[in-house]
């Protein structure tokens, strides 16, 4: 591995492009997630950029990116784990289902770490750039930027945490997500009560 290759994200953007997969397992790609994701960014930044919006004080947003890049990567190695002790099961280690879950999240969190990282640069760009609340080329360029990877990572949150709940329910419930309740009818419940009700005396 040269020093270029440790430097390349083009492996983690690969698997993550790959293992974007529907949840209904027919096994197409979801370009239509990939759009959301990747499109809404980018008209939020040109929309930015058209309109000349600036961030009137980028610095108040710093120290929270900053600290979201680093809960990010904490939580990639926490999904390291998880894939660690799904290889021990033989029966979900096999389960194909199960892996790209985890393949798709691990990969989705790393390149939200990388743009809250992009992201927290650009703020800090934009704060040393400001002059006397001035709006100026560089700040609503730095702006369109700041918007387009904040908005990036919201969404990528979003789709992760989804994918996350996909695997628990996957691993342990059999991928079927909590039935809505029936609600019982009034004669039903006076029934059920003198059930009860016959089955304590009869205790007695």
């Amino acid at each position: 591995m040269g020093f270029a290759d440790r430097l390349s994200l083009r492996t983690v953007a690969t698997d993550y492009w790959r293992s974007v997969q529907l949840f209904n397992s027919d096994g197409r790609p979801d370009y239509g997630g990939c759009l959301l994701i990747f499109g809404i960014p980018v008209v939020l930044s040109v929309g930015s950029l058209a309109l000349g919006l600036q961030l009137g004080s980028p610095t108040a947003l710093l120290p929270a990116v900053a600290l979201l890049a680093g809960v990010l990567l904490a939580a990639a190695g926490q999904i390291l784990t998880m894939r660690a002790r799904i290889a021990d099961s033989l029966t979900l280690s096999s389960d194909a289902r199960v892996t790209g879950h985890i393949r798709e999240t691990m990969s989705g969190v790393l390149l939200a770490a990388v743009g809250a990282l992009v992201d927290a640069l650009l703020l800090g760009i934009l704060g040393a750039t400001i002059v006397e609340d001035k709006v100026t080329t560089l700040g609503i360029i730095l702006t369109s930027g700041v918007v387009l990877m904040t908005s990036y990572i919201s969404l990528m949150f979003i789709a992760t945490a989804r994918r996350l709940y996909a695997t628990y329910l996957e691993v342990f419930e059999d991928g079927m997500p909590l039935r809505k309740p029936v609600r019982k009818s009034a004669y039903e419940i006076r029934h059920e009560k003198k059930l009860r009700k016959h089955s304590h005396d009869s205790l007695r």
